[in-house]
């Protein structure tokens, strides 16, 4: 629920003979830092970063600096390049209006003969937002979200236009568009190095111009959570065991993350692409235009994205296994439905077959021991729960970790917690269960534990402890009564 905030209204006169009201906000460095905050949205305040000064737009309650570019734009010779520095400009470039998306079918359809790029996306997209209140506090946790959308689809700019209610809690948020599907994470014959997960490396660049511009804008370089959500929170996942983001974040939230257990080694990938497009040089390769770049069939649930690479040299499922993951606090969770049988068949996936051969000579043993559950609940169990649990509990030997289960009265299936993170839900007890949510994510933000005052203890995830988060408000569960079975899927399915 949106929670008001008092904006301090500061107008400054400058005169030499006329006296004109300016109302406008210099935000500098903390030291020196003056702002205002005006209702009207063309009244904007100024942040200095380093490629230059960027115009706000305030509605009053949040501030915000819209389409801020964060890496040059990767076409032509840049395609399928680690991402460069922008171009610094002159003046004050003016961050009122969202950045391109990043390219993207519309809509997407697995399997479909063509598809359509999207109105509006394109190559030139590696931009990010950045929101927070609409006052004068300095030192704000900072959180980095990364939209979900299967590495195919989404945009930092659809997370930043609802989250309003979560940043006047006291944050910055910043959101971020990243490359998406064959232009953001692709390896072929003809492309030279060991690079396949450009996507992730604009994560990376996204997080160090946090950590180089984000007091600018009053936030907290040294308490910085990156958090996520479906494919977001496989990035997550992967940029805690990646070399290149060691350093960059002090916490991370991974929200239904899929397994990458079947991330494409390099070489794999390689072949994918060669088979694809075969005999074409790179320079014919980045001539093509985005458009055939789209791929009906590119999927997370075969390994097109991420890649085991020189930015990820092992999946996330065997380094957090081995203890090789940063030592940060860490949440993460799932939800209680998070595919249907028919979103698994939409991603290429044909269910009941994956569950008539799953655990091969054990399959008769996996099936009983799940009862009447197994139809219901085994892939969830497969692509989410067990990475999750697994994840949590290994995680927990060296640094703090939490673990949710959501299931609202509404809807408890992939994705449908995004409107809780945000508290967007206003209505009886899931309107107070999205305050909870909400309240929960920023005390996290801000010390790396999930305490809120009047709310039930986050239990740590050591053990298999977890905290419930449905229409009875939060409830904590010392024992998970579905640690025996998932123990059994991993030994059935390794």
């Amino acid at each position: 629920m949106r929670r008001s905030v008092l904006p301090t209204l500061v107008v400054f006169a400058a005169a030499a003979l006329l006296v004109i009201a300016i109302v406008l906000v210099v935000v500098r460095p903390p030291s020196d830092r003056e702002r205002s905050s005006g209702g009207d949205e063309s009244v904007a305040g100024v942040a200095v970063t380093s490629s230059g000064r960027v115009q706000s737009i305030t509605d009053g309650t949040i501030r915000s600096w819209r389409g801020l570019p964060y890496a040059a734009p990767p076409t032509g010779p840049l395609r399928w390049q680690p991402p460069q520095p922008p171009a610094p400009w002159e003046g004050t470039r003016q961050a009122v209006g969202f950045g391109r998306t990043c390219t993207q079918p519309e809509p997407y359809r697995f399997g479909a003969d063509e598809l359509t790029q999207r109105a509006g996306s394109g190559e030139d997209c590696l931009y990010l937002n950045v929101d927070r209140p609409d006052d004068t506090s300095e030192g704000l946790p900072v959180v980095v979200y990364l939209h979900g959308g299967g590495f195919v689809q989404g945009s930092g700019n659809a997370v930043s236009s609802r989250a309003d209610n979560l940043v006047t809690r006291g944050i910055v948020l910043v959101t971020v568009n990243y490359r998406l599907g064959r232009l953001g994470f692709f390896a072929h014959p003809s492309l030279p190095g060991g690079i396949a997960n450009f996507g992730l490396l604009d994560q990376v660049a996204a997080l160090s111009w946090v950590r180089d511009n984000i007091a600018a804008f009053g936030g907290d370089a040294d308490n910085v959570t990156l958090a996520g959500a479906s494919a977001g929170a496989m990035s997550v996942n992967a940029l805690m065991v990646s070399p290149a983001a060691e350093g960059l974040f002090d916490k991370a939230i991974s929200q239904s993350a899929p397994t990458d257990a079947r991330a494409l080694p390099l070489k794999a990938a390689r072949h994918r692409g060669g088979s694809a497009f075969p005999d074409l040089t790179a320079d014919e390769l980045r001539e093509l235009p985005a458009e055939a770049l789209l791929s009906s069939t590119f999927s997370t649930f075969v390994g097109d994205a991420p890649v085991l690479d020189e930015v990820l040299p092992r999946s996330a499922s065997v380094a957090f296994q081995r203890g090789e993951e940063a030592a940060v606090p860490y949440l993460t969770g799932t939800m209680r439905d998070e595919f249907s049988d028919a979103r698994f068949r939409a991603r290429g996936i044909a269910p009941g077959a994956v569950r008539n051969k799953l655990g091969g000579i054990r399959h008769a043993r996996l099936v009983k021991r799940y009862g009447d559950d197994y139809a219901g609940e085994v892939l969830d169990d497969v692509v989410f729960d067990l990475p999750a649990v697994a994840k949590s509990l290994t995680h927990a030997r060296r640094a703090p970790a939490f673990r949710y289960l959501f299931a609202a009265s509404t809807s408890s299936g992939h994705g449908s917690d995004a409107d809780y993170v945000f508290d967007t839900v206003t209505d009886g007890r899931d309107g107070e269960l999205s305050d909870a949510v909400a309240d929960y994510l920023v005390a996290f933000a801000r010390t790396g534990r999930p305490e809120v005052a009047g709310l039930p203890t986050w239990p740590d995830a050591k053990d298999g402890a977890y905290l419930a988060l449905g229409p009875k408000g939060p409830t904590p569960f010392p024992v998970d009564g579905r640690l025996g079975r998932l123990r059994f899927l991993r030994l059935a399915t390794s």
